[in-house]
């Protein structure tokens, strides 16, 4: 007896069926993945805590442009430190910075490094030994 129904040349209709399931399944897939690459970017920015291009906040990258603008100071990246409870940094941008290192191109210099510091200290009302300063690597 032939078990073929209307239209189903011998299974064929039924393979027919099982590929479109696989690609529509594929389709799925696919669409699951770009759906986890979208969520791991968005947890990725919200890890990165408001910070903007080059890891910096806006307010380092606002302290990192006065600096560069300084006489020798050439390019400079600042990261700021906040006190979230004695002992331990955040640098979750909350309250009054407790701390700042500043690297800069024109650091080898003892004249930059002494101006970085005051500019920094002045701008963020920090005491001296609150903030460091160093030489930035050459890329040559």
């Amino acid at each position: 007896m032939d078990r073929r129904g209307i239209g189903d040349e011998g299974g064929n209709a039924e393979n027919a069926v099982g590929r479109a399931g696989v690609g529509g399944t594929l389709k799925g897939k696919k669409g699951l993945i770009w759906l986890l690459v979208a969520v791991g970017i968005i947890v990725l920015i919200i890890m990165n805590g408001g910070k903007s291009s080059g890891g910096m906040t806006e307010e380092e990258q606002r302290i990192a442009r006065v600096l560069s603008a300084m006489d020798g100071a050439g390019q400079v990246k600042v990261a700021l430190f906040y006190a979230k409870e004695a002992g331990s940094f955040a640098g979750d941008g909350a309250g009054q910075p407790t701390g700042a290192v500043v690297v800069a191109q024109g650091a080898g210099s003892m004249e930059v490094r002494l101006n970085l510091v005051r500019a920094v200290r002045t701008l963020l009302n920090l005491e001296e030994d609150a903030v460091d300063v160093f030489l930035m690597e050459d890329k040559r």
